[in-house]
């Protein structure tokens, strides 16, 4: 985490954050005209009841006032600069659309309860709480100045913004502020990252099994024995015996004296090798 430090917080914006922050302007200055609301901002009986499920995502696009999209676009500016320099501004906009619908899903599904009347819901407060609770994780001994004069760490200005939204959401659910959906992205956000390690193991795992087998239908077309050895269980040994005496072959009479199986085995023994040396510990 530490050497994480070098890079500057709320500096200039990358491109995924600048496109980001121009599409909110833009869209808050047609909304109105074109009636964006109708069809775009969340109602909870609508996206979930009627099936109208893009609304858990279009909604973070939609404002009510210049004053909410310019909160909005700060928060996303200081805790999002310094994030997309760390993912890359494709990963980056991934996570904050994903938040935006983890917000929104909270919303749908808690509001009706708590408040017993389901209400409508617009902005992208939810990306910026999952940008705040990424950045208290990876950045949590970095100090903020709150309001630009107090200073806290990261990762207690996240805790502090996590349990005001709860208990707001829970002792003032009818304020007209969707404190669940702020909480609702906070948690999804920290959740994915905390998963991403798993996800990165299980994807590799799948790769390791997709070339195992490969190698088995391999084996099968070219009609060679040496084949089987390259399944899951293969022993590294009897594997790297067999390449040498293919090795072994080639510089006696060339390369050219190899018969399809060997050519095939040489190029799929030399992929197995590289995948088990990256699955040891």
């Amino acid at each position: 985490m530490e050497s994480w430090h070098e890079l500057e917080s709320a500096g200039r914006p990358g491109p995924a954050l600048r496109g980001l922050l121009l599409s909110l302007g833009l869209i808050f200055l047609v909304q109105a005209p074109l009636r964006l609301e109708g069809w775009a901002l969340l109602r909870p009986e609508e996206a979930l009841g009627q099936g109208k499920l893009w609304q858990l995502a279009t909604y973070a696009f939609l404002h009510q006032n210049l004053l909410h999209v310019l909160f909005n676009g700060l928060g996303l500016w200081v805790f999002g600069t310094e994030l997309e320099k760390l993912w890359g501004a494709r990963s980056f906009l991934l996570y904050c659309l994903l938040c935006a619908v983890w917000a929104g899903l909270a919303h749908a599904l808690l509001d009706p309860w708590l408040s017993g009347r389901p209400t409508a819901v617009m902005g992208a407060s939810g990306a910026v709480y999952g940008l705040m609770g990424a950045y208290g994780l990876l950045f949590r001994a970095r100090r903020l100045y709150f309001w630009g004069l107090f200073p806290i760490r990261a990762d207690v200005l996240a805790l502090c913004f996590a349990a005001f939204a709860l208990y707001s959401g829970v002792a003032h659910s009818s304020d007209g502020t969707a404190h669940l959906a702020h909480l609702g992205g906070m948690v999804g956000g920290v959740v994915m990252l905390l998963l991403a390690p798993a996800r990165e193991e299980w994807r590799f795992w799948r790769h390791r099994r997709r070339m195992a087998a490969h190698l088995r239908r391999a084996s099968q077309k070219a009609g060679n024995n040496a084949f089987p050895l390259l399944g899951p269980e293969a022993d590294e040994s009897r594997v790297r015996l067999r390449l040498d005496e293919v090795l072994e072959k080639v510089s006696r009479t060339g390369l050219s004296s190899l018969d399809p199986g060997e050519r095939g085995f040489l190029d799929a023994a030399s992929a197995w090798l590289r995948e088990h040396r990256k699955g040891r510990p």
